[in-house]
Order: structure tokens, then C-alpha cells, then sequence
């Protein structure tokens, strides 16, 4: 009987170790489904804090990066006629091509004009950079007096210029053309440019007008020669036609509105 009754306890002290042991291992179990879950539910939320984080951290860049290409106050020749010629180019106060002209004063104030090719009139713009280094232009409403223009430096894409914009490099390659020959492109002579479209690429011919009276009274009349051709290319690079070889062209100008390839 001793021996039953200790073997009987000895069970039920087992069981309820077994029980104990169970009972520990399910809410062990529970409590790291509980973490896991939890830790899988904060994942996607991290992800995207380091996402908005990196998008943050790349537009700031972004804009950093811009914010240094061009100090405005401190701008060469070339930026000065490039700024205008994009603006001009956006705000166009009609299709005829054009030369910009810079000029320093004698105390060193830089402004610019600009001038028909096809005659001798006086300049139709009037342009100059404030102490804020925005671009100003003439204020035809309250002339002769000056109103800001444009604030920002425009980004030049060479593949996307416009018409306009073509016209303005174009005459002043074409100018420093004249200029290499000894012909002074203001007052020896007056040319036209016709900018066109052929299989995508944009062509621009120039032609040499010649006035002659008009016998029935009015206008001169207007003979135009071909005396060159230009284009742009894939690249957005201006190329000028080869003189003795009309199907052969060869780059002039790889900036907008640079003329420092011609000599």
C-alpha cells in the first residue's frame, strides 16, 4: 500500500510538472509570435521614413545643385547675351532675326541692345542686370525707364531650342563670320535668316539683301543671295555647310550663342 501511494504521487507530481512545463512553452511561443508580428508590421513604416528621407535628401541636392550653376551678379558676356536670348526666345516681339549687341559704359555698367539684321534701325530692346542680379528690359508702357524681366538664369537645352531662339545663335555666328572677313555685320551689310525643318533637323540659310530702288515708289525692293547654311545637329552642336562641298558640314559653335571657334 506504501509503495502505491508513493508511486501514485510520484504521477500526479509529474503531471503537474508536465501541465506547468506546457502552459510556459505556449506563452513563450505566444509572446515571440506577438514580437514577430509586431516587427513585421513596423518594417514597411521604416522603409518608407528612409525613402521620404532619400527623396528628401536628393530634391535638396536637386535644388543646391541649381542654385550654384549661374551667380547672376557676376555674369560673362556670353551668360548676358544667353539669358537674353532665352528670354527673348520665350517672349518674342516678332519673328525677325536679331543681334545682340553688349556694351560696358564708362564706369562699367554692362547693357545690351538688340538690332534687326534685315536694316539699319534703331535698337528695338534694351537689356542690363541689377544689383540683384535679375535681368531687366525696357518698360514699353513706361519708356525709357526699365522692368525686371526674368529673375532665374534659364536652362539651356541645346536639342530644345526654339525658332526664335536658333535665329539669335545663328546671327551671332554669322556676325562673327562677317567680322573675321573684315565686314562690319551692323553697318556694311543686311542679311535675312530662314530657319526650317528637313527629316527632324532644324536648317538655317542666310541670305545677303541687296536694295534696290523701287520704280513705282515705296518700299525698296529687296534682293536676297543664299550665302550660307547652318544647322544643328543631334548633338544640339551648330554646324556651318562646307563652302566647297554643299552635302559636308563642320561644327562653329558647340555652346549657344558661342562665337569663340571662329578666328
Amino acid at each position: 500500500m506504501k509503495k502505491f501511494a508513493i508511486t501514485t504521487i510520484s504521477l500526479l507530481l509529474l503531471l503537474t510538472l508536465g501541465s506547468c512545463n506546457s502552459q510556459k512553452s505556449n506563452t513563450s511561443n505566444s509572446s515571440k509570435a506577438e514580437t514577430s508580428s509586431k516587427t513585421k508590421n513596423k518594417s514597411p513604416q521604416s522603409d518608407n521614413s528612409t525613402q521620404s528621407t532619400s527623396s528628401q535628401q536628393s530634391q535638396s541636392t536637386q535644388s543646391s545643385q541649381q542654385s550654384k550653376i549661374v551667380d547672376t551678379k557676376n555674369l560673362s558676356d556670353l551668360q548676358f547675351k544667353q539669358w537674353i536670348a532665352m528670354y527673348e526666345g520665350e517672349h518674342p516681339l516678332d519673328d525677325r532675326p536679331e543681334r545682340i549687341i553688349v556694351k560696358r559704359d564708362d564706369f562699367g555698367e554692362r547693357t545690351a541692345r538688340i538690332d534687326v539684321t534685315q536694316v539699319h534701325v534703331d535698337s528695338r530692346d534694351y537689356f542690363a542686370i541689377d544689383n540683384n542680379g535679375f535681368l531687366k528690359s525696357l518698360d514699353f508702357a513706361n519708356y525709357p525707364n526699365l522692368k525686371v524681366s526674368s529673375k532665374i538664369f534659364p536652362i539651356v537645352n541645346q536639342k530644345k531650342i526654339n525658332e526664335k531662339e536658333v535665329l539669335y545663335w545663328v546671327v551671332a555666328v554669322q556676325d562673327a563670320l562677317f567680322e573675321s572677313e573684315g565686314i562690319n555685320p551692323i553697318l556694311d551689310i543686311y542679311y535675312d535668316v530662314n530657319v526650317h525643318l528637313e527629316n527632324n533637323i532644324v536648317y538655317a540659310d542666310i541670305f545677303r539683301i541687296d536694295y534696290t530702288e523701287n520704280p513705282n515708289g515705296g518700299a525698296a525692293i529687296a534682293n536676297k543671295t543664299k550665302i550660307n547654311e547652318f544647322m544643328v545637329n543631334a548633338d544640339g552642336d551648330l554646324e556651318m555647310m562646307d563652302k566647297n562641298d554643299s552635302s559636308k558640314y563642320t561644327i562653329i559653335s558647340k555652346i549657344f550663342m558661342d562665337t569663340s571657334m571662329i578666328k
